[in-house]
């Protein structure tokens, strides 16, 4: 099985869906990134070494997280959810709507999250046109 042939991905889509990844990665301070589809499925994780975290436990609570929060926005404001953004005192997740999939980024920099966020934005709109119509 093609990885991601499940979900309809594509090696094309894969190839669009990387420059994204790398986008994120270099202009964003964050200790871990994770690709999920919107029911939750990890499509990619990566972690610095130091980040102890299982790529599935992030995936996962990422989901959760998500769903609370579309659940949310669905009642409370009859519209799609745009992203998640839960912040500790050492440290944040973002959690950003990219069509079919799903970006979720963690870093532990608090002066860097609105940076996060304006990155993973410009990313989002690249990855959901990559699938528009489909």
């Amino acid at each position: 099985m093609q990885f991601g042939s499940d979900l309809g991905i594509t090696n094309d889509d894969i190839e669009k869906i990387s420059p994204q990844i790398t986008f994120i990665t270099s202009n964003a301070d964050i200790e871990a990134i994770a690709l999920v589809s919107q029911e939750g499925y990890q499509i990619a994780f990566s972690a610095l070494p130091q980040y102890h975290v299982d790529g599935d436990q992030f995936c996962g609570l990422a989901s959760a997280l998500l769903m609370t929060g579309r659940s949310t926005i669905q009642r409370l404001f009859e519209e799609d959810l745009s992203e998640v953004i839960v912040r500790a005192e050492d440290g944040y997740i973002v959690i950003t709507n990219a069509g079919r999939l799903v970006i979720v980024c963690a870093g532990t920099v608090i002066d860097t999250l609105m940076k996060t966020v304006k990155v993973t934005r410009i990313a989002a709109k690249n990855l959901a046109k990559i699938f528009e119509g489909r």
